[in-house]
């Protein structure tokens, strides 16, 4: 039988089915391609021009399935045979190279294929075989009301601002999006281009004003979309950079609500039907996606258990995404211990003592332990959010980065930011990772994995991690800062004190920046010029302040040098130097906010007691844990010789 009767036919009752007999048309492709000894597995070249057709059909299936980078394998071996192809089926082809190159991120390939399209369609071929220029102009005429007849023009425009926006290219973009404006104003596609070109610039109330315009009489678009759910995402993701996390969180359930909904509405359709989706509709669901989205944000609003629940229902989908992985762990972190805060909690600081015995003067305090001891569970690869969970997910986010392109010689400036530009990590459902994204990535999984294994005791591994993140070139000053404890509380359990102090070093408090260094091509410094234009953006947000998303606790340089001097101070007393732990235990004391810590209590009348300041120690104990301390404290002992230039109050 002849393969091309089989196609036309499969297309005939796929069309008459209104494309819901997805699985028989797929075996009309299957038996096409077997008559035509095609290996569309191993397809190398393309031989015939007639089985484009054939290989653009299956690769339409490939890309409604959502597996674009198989579709794009095939689409790419038909660039040579668009040429001899009628103008139709090549303009098809083109655009589907365009759609899949930006699917899989790629929008300066994009780019490049755009403006064949438009060389191909809009300029004037000249050939020799004209009589006369009068015809040749009449054809151009009639080719350009076809284009513009077809959407053509439009569609291209599109295509256009959307790889702009991947780009980052705002100054061009924003001319795009002015003319889509004057010509599409109520057309989806474009509130949302609008939207997200503002989401970009940062003006969130521009974005909040142009999704209220989004047409809310259409459900499900024509190619499978649906608004609702897009509109409610597009509103918690953009509450989410204003800082509204619980707000943000409302929209995203809203968001998964609608996408159960549409589901639902869909299937019930196909039911009636007697027929499976469409095959526009056959991955309308979006519930994974949302279900990342979801647990962010939560995690954000301190719902911990919540996040955690949305996020490990992702991950089993996502499983090849670093940055899902290290979120997880974030939730165990933060599950485990929230703050250092809670050290200055009243409860916390009543722990510094366990109570008394005896009475009278042979009465007697029981110092108590400010150490957090927790029961670890027994076994780790249980998804909960524990720290020892958090272990095993850091270690799969360090396993599914790929070696750092940026590590290499710094003189070879040019080469960096080649590499940075082509080199791309998966990381679904957000957008592939770039170098650089993938070294901040690196750096943040490495200093969470230092904390990790400190509170799980697993020391010397601990000191590996820190000692590589101090290796990073791409290190910001708060996790430099953090390096440097963690290294030298490592090593202050490994019995090295002499190396610890060398990590404790007041000039690592300087900078505690939470950004990483910037690392921006030219265009990216052109758009940043864009981006700050005061006369385009709101006067209220232009003057606010972009902090990170999460409060950074020591903020100052101040705050964090007193953390230091304190962690000082203790490996001090370790090393019997009591004198020196005094002086800087201090001076950490003048630099921290009241109340002080519970282990700042712990250390100083630990100090005073060895040193024989009774009368120190029971001051201090009178003054902050009155309770305990009946009998007045005789201040005639605290003469200007013996008062300490530094008490704890």
């Amino acid at each position: 039988m002849d393969p091309k009767v089989i196609h036309n036919k499969g297309v005939a009752e796929f069309y008459q089915s209104k494309f819901t007999k997805i699985e028989e048309f797929k075996l009309c492709l299957s038996t096409v391609c077997h008559f035509d000894h095609l290996n569309i597995d191993n397809l190398i070249t393309v031989d015939d021009v007639d089985h484009c057709v054939v290989l653009y059909n299956q690769a339409v299936i490939l890309y409604h399935y959502q597996q674009y980078k198989a579709a794009l394998s095939i689409m790419e071996k038909l660039i040579p045979c668009i040429e001899p192809l009628e103008e139709n089926m090549a303009k098809k082809i083109a655009f589907l190279l365009v759609e899949l190159y930006l699917r899989t991120h790629q929008p300066e390939k994009a780019m490049g294929r755009l403006s064949y399209i438009e060389k191909m369609l809009f300029t004037n071929i000249k050939s020799g075989s004209s009589p006369n220029n009068s015809e040749r102009a009449e054809k151009s005429e009639n080719q350009e009301t076809s284009l513009s007849s077809d959407g053509a023009s439009s569609k291209i425009s599109l295509y256009k601002t959307r790889c702009l926006l991947m780009m980052k290219s705002l100054k061009a973009c924003k001319r795009e999006i002015k003319v889509l404006m004057s010509t599409q104003a109520q057309n989806p596609s474009v509130v949302y281009l609008k939207s997200n070109f503002e989401y970009l610039r940062g003006s969130y109330r521009k974005v909040l004003k142009m999704l209220a315009t989004v047409p809310q009489n259409i459900v499900i678009t024509e190619s499978g979309d649906c608004l609702p759910v897009m509109y409610y995402n597009n509103l918690g993701c953009n509450h989410f950079h204003t800082r509204k996390h619980h707000l943000g969180a409302f929209y995203f359930k809203r968001a998964v609500e609608e996408n159960e909904n549409a589901f639902k509405s869909v299937k019930k359709e196909s039911e009636e039907g007697k027929f499976g989706p469409s095959l526009q509709t056959v991955a309308i669901s979006r519930h994974y996606e949302l279900l990342y989205n979801m647990g962010v944000q939560l995690l954000h609003c301190g719902k911990i258990q919540a996040a955690f629940d949305c996020l490990i229902q992702a991950v089993q989908v996502y499983q090849t995404n670093p940055r899902l992985w290290l979120r997880l762990a974030e939730c165990c972190i933060t599950n485990y211990r929230e703050d250092n805060e809670v050290d200055k909690k009243l409860s916390r600081r009543l722990q510094v003592f366990q109570g008394s015995v005896a009475s009278g003067v042979h009465r007697k305090l029981i110092l108590g332990s400010t150490t957090k001891h927790e029961k670890l569970s027994n076994n780790p690869a249980i998804p909960a959010p524990s720290i020892e969970f958090a272990s095993l997910c850091l270690r799969n986010a360090l396993l599914l980065l790929p070696e750092d392109p940026l590590q290499s010689d710094i003189s070879e400036e040019q080469n960096d930011s080649c590499k940075s530009e082509i080199f791309l990590v998966p990381a679904p459902p957000s957008n592939p990772m770039r170098a650089a994204e993938v070294s901040n990535l690196r750096c943040s999984i490495l200093a969470a994995s230092a904390y990790v294994s400190l509170c799980l005791n697993d020391h010397l591994v601990a000191l590996n991690y820190a000692e590589n993140l101090l290796r990073q070139h791409k290190l910001s000053g708060a996790q430099r800062y953090l390096a440097h404890l963690y290294a030298a509380e490592a090593f202050v359990h490994l019995n090295r004190t002499t190396d610890a102090i060398h990590h404790l070093n007041p000039e690592y408090s300087v900078d505690v920046s939470v950004c990483p260094p910037e690392q921006k091509t030219e265009q990216d410094k052109n758009d940043k010029n864009e981006k700050m234009d005061k006369n385009d953006r709101d006067p209220v947000e232009a003057t606010e302040a972009k902090g990170a998303l999460v409060p950074w606790t020591p903020a100052t340089p101040q705050k964090a040098q007193a953390v230091l001097l304190y962690n000082l101070a203790a490996t001090l007393a370790i090393r019997q130097e009591y004198a020196e732990a005094l002086k800087n235990l201090g001076e950490s004391s003048k630099l921290t906010s009241q109340p002080f810590p519970a282990q700042m209590y712990s250390l100083k009348i630990y100090l005073d007691l060895i040193e024989g300041r009774r009368a120190f120690a029971q001051y201090i104990i009178k003054e902050s844990f009155g309770h305990l301390t009946p009998n007045r404290v005789d201040l005639s002992l605290l003469t200007k010789k013996n008062m300490p230039s530094e008490p704890l109050p």
